[in-house]
């Protein structure tokens, strides 16, 4: 089986992605002390759903530079 270590870090990203997308929509209460209510919830998965596409943006980039350089 031949898994490449960008597919694994892949991975690993995307389970780190849940994981802090479900603590943002478990936690009552966010770290200024006001209490979440679904908006804010929604919100706060917003602005985090935009700083992972914009990481996997760049990656990606990266990965295809890379990818053209060594040919």
């Amino acid at each position: 089986m031949n898994i490449s270590k960008w597919k694994i870090f892949q991975f690993i990203q995307f389970i780190l992605f849940i994981g802090v997308s479900i603590f943002l929509f478990v936690r009552n209460v966010d770290g200024s002390g006001t209490v979440n209510t679904l908006n804010v919830k929604l919100i706060s998965f917003g602005v985090w759903l935009v700083f992972y596409i914009l990481v996997l943006a760049i990656e990606f980039g990266i990965y295809k530079v890379m990818k053209k350089s060594k040919k």
